[in-house]
């Protein structure tokens, strides 16, 4: 529930939201399952809509003047669905391609028609297609796909190709990168690359999940087209208002001329650590974008993020332990919670250099967020704590210290328990991020940013 830190117009009305509802309301526990463009993809740690949506809606009330919305780490493209859902302009960052195709698929344009026209179009291609070519090559491939299984893949990726819409293809690799994770030999069971114990048992033909996939596609499409059009946000299929998606580090494009203005809300769920020891999103999105071309995402992509299956994850926050110990130095300097934990394991020790790499980096983007609020402005950060060493990260408080040096204030926590994040069930991470904490903060409306 609801943990009130200072009087503020917000917290009136999550108290309102919550009044008479049982004290795990903010857990969610019985969410209806995700439909219309939430349910474009599966992607790991993807946040409640309709929390998410509970939580912009009583933004809009306590600052009725709120239009600019910004979620700098922006995933699966919850924040985006939910902030068009209430006409807002919207600007998604993510430093993962698979990501930004999701996001760029999600925000349109919904032409429901049309697309399922190029559905039989691009199906009845497919099915012509008896070539025996693969449609990439790339280092381990026979490792993680039996040759007749990219046989298959590579004759859906050419009817793809043969699509003349930009705005369709990128729906259509958003579908092929399903039938990629449920046609590879990875497991499964995490999200993790891992060999599948038996590779021998069979699988389903990648072409049949593919027009599956579609369908399914066809359905929540015509679900959001009904939605959004009754709420006339949407003009001949397009949205009405602003959506604009950015891939890259979220520090380097916060400091871009283009994105200088500033937002009245900041919606996001950073990584809980280092997405290597934590949630593994670029493991996850590796073998689907090996099949996927890049310029179909975004212009001047660097090859180098697929490199391997842990570029991405290496290029996020707390990848890179490059002087971790003097980045950490000056954490623990700057910040009471860091320094307390610090305390707990040997300053050279791999655990603190994880530890300090990590928050340096948050420690980068708290500033960058911050400079790109409104005066006045809410942020709301979903955020678990995970463990290093043994030992409890106190996240919640080290963000806390870190907004607060740069003008932003706690108002409140909002507990819960995590029923439906989309967790893989054995993922190591989820047996240890069972509770998670919405921190509410506003940017006080005149105040002095310091430098990190």
């Amino acid at each position: 529930m609801l943990e009130t830190v200072k009087n503020d117009p917000l917290i009136g009305e999550i108290e309102a939201i919550q009044d008479g509802q049982s004290v795990d309301y903010w857990s969610f526990k019985n969410a209806t399952r995700r439909k219309g463009a939430h349910a474009l993809i599966h992607y790991p740690a993807m946040m409640v809509p309709s929390l998410q949506g509970k939580l912009l809606d009583a933004i809009k009330k306590a600052s009725p003047t709120v239009s600019e919305v910004l979620d700098p780490f922006v995933g699966s493209g919850t924040i985006l669905v939910e902030a068009m859902c209430r006409g807002f302009n919207f600007t998604g960052l993510d430093i993962n391609p698979l990501a930004a195709l999701a996001c760029l698929a999600k925000s349109g344009p919904y032409y429901v028609e049309a697309f399922e026209q190029k559905c039989f179009e691009v199906c009845a291609t497919i099915r012509a297609d008896s070539g025996r070519r693969h449609y990439v090559k790339f280092e381990n491939q026979e490792k993680w796909f039996d040759d007749e299984i990219s046989r298959m893949i590579s004759r859906i990726a050419r009817g793809i190709e043969n699509e003349q819409k930009l705005w369709a293809r990128r729906l259509f690799w958003l579908a092929l990168a399903k039938v990629v994770r449920t046609s590879c030999n990875s497991r499964m069971s995490t999200y993790k690359l891992h060999i599948r114990k038996d590779l021998t048992a069979e699988r389903a033909n990648p072409i049949d999940v593919f027009e599956n996939v579609l369908d399914g596609f066809l359905a929540n499409l015509q679900q959001q087209y009904e939605v959004w059009s009754a709420a006339d946000l949407l003009q001949g299929g397009r949205y009405r208002q602003s959506v604009q998606v950015k891939l890259g580090d979220s520090r380097a494009l916060l400091s871009e001329e283009g994105l200088a203005k500033k937002f009245d809300v900041v919606m996001t769920s950073p990584p809980y650590g280092d997405n290597t020891t934590t949630i593994p999103y670029g493991q996850y999105s590796y073998l689907p974008l090996k099949w996927i071309p890049l310029d179909d995402i975004a212009q001047d992509i660097d090859p180098a993020l697929l490199s391997n299956a842990y570029a991405v994850d290496s290029a996020s926050l707390g990848g890179s332990k490059r002087k971790a110990t003097e980045r950490g130095s000056e954490l623990v300097n700057n910040y009471q919670s860091a320094r307390t934990f610090s305390n707990t394991m040997p300053v050279n020790s791999s655990e603190f250099k994880r530890f300090a790499s990590f928050f340096a980096d948050l420690d980068d983007c708290a500033e960058k967020i911050a400079n790109v609020t409104k005066a006045g402005g809410y942020q709301t950060w979903t955020i678990g704590n995970r463990r290093i060493g043994g030992q409890r990260v106190p996240m919640e408080e080290i963000l806390g210290e870190m907004l607060e040096r740069r003008g932003v204030d706690t108002v409140g926590h909002i507990r819960r328990t995590i029923h439906a994040k989309k967790m893989a069930a054995r993922n190591s991470v989820s047996a240890t991020m069972s509770q998670e904490t919405i921190l509410l903060a506003r940017k006080r409306q005149q105040s002095a940013v310091l430098s990190g």
